[in-house]
């Protein structure tokens, strides 16, 4: 299996997202379902899961969502004082001092763990981790930019429902570092080979020395159809 794991920095807008699923599996990350729907879908952020599902697209399309597990309503009503709805299931989440409840129906959703090792994985990595789950030997990192020279995460919805106002700093606590997350995974899939693309090929520091993993530049990357024809 060959997948294409599309993150959401700036880097994928100049990116021709819908070829991808001619060449592989593509799983995209929290808000890409607004532009584009990929293979497979995934979110651990609670806010962005909820909104997610509250849009309908898990009814009908392949998603992964952190901690997702549907409880009877009398229960949640046991948790929250103003329960606004109806169903007979629903899931709850409290983050960040906000308590999510949503209704589930017959839906496409994979509850699936951030939990690995010893870090909380975010969505982006996780779903890097999740393609080797599904038994993926080659992985392509594609808009996953980490952070740029200020330490900043920059990512192409800040600004809109479900994410922050403005850029945010990297979080220096180790169990939230992408990029040890990141390279967590490299070690824990050795037979499957990664490739980071980007605009350019700058190495990563904390990667070095990963013998399973390659740097592809975007423009090697353009002409998939030259790039693939000789690949199994």
């Amino acid at each position: 299996m060959r997948a294409f794991c599309l993150g959401n920095g700036p880097s994928r807008k100049s990116f021709d997202l819908e070829i991808l699923k001619t060449f592989g599996t593509v799983i995209g990350c929290n808000a890409i379902y607004r532009d584009f729907t990929p293979d497979i879908l995934v979110a651990n952020d609670s806010k962005m899961s909820h909104l997610i599902y509250r849009s309908g697209y898990p009814l009908k399309n392949k998603t992964y969502l952190s901690d997702w597990t549907p409880i009877p309503r009398m229960v949640a009503q046991t948790m929250v004082d103003d329960l606004a709805t109806d169903g007979d299931d629903v899931v709850y989440h409290h983050a960040d001092g906000v308590d999510y409840v949503t209704e589930v129906k017959e839906d496409m959703v994979t509850s699936i763990s951030p939990h690995i090792d010893n870090f909380s994985y975010a969505t982006g990595t996780r779903s890097i981790y999740l393609a080797c789950e599904l038994g993926a030997k080659e992985v392509y990192i594609i808009g996953h930019d980490l952070y740029d020279l200020n330490d900043t995460i920059e990512n192409i919805y800040t600004g809109t429902e479900g994410y922050a106002d403005k850029l945010i700093k990297r979080d220096s606590n180790i169990e939230y570092d992408w990029t040890k997350q990141h390279r967590n995974t490299f070690d824990t899939f050795p037979n499957t080979k990664f490739y980071k693309a980007d605009l350019n090929t700058s190495e990563i520091k904390e990667w070095e020395n990963c013998k399973n993993l390659e740097y592809v530049s975007f423009y090697e990357l353009r002409n998939l159809r030259k790039y693939f024809g000789s690949r199994p």
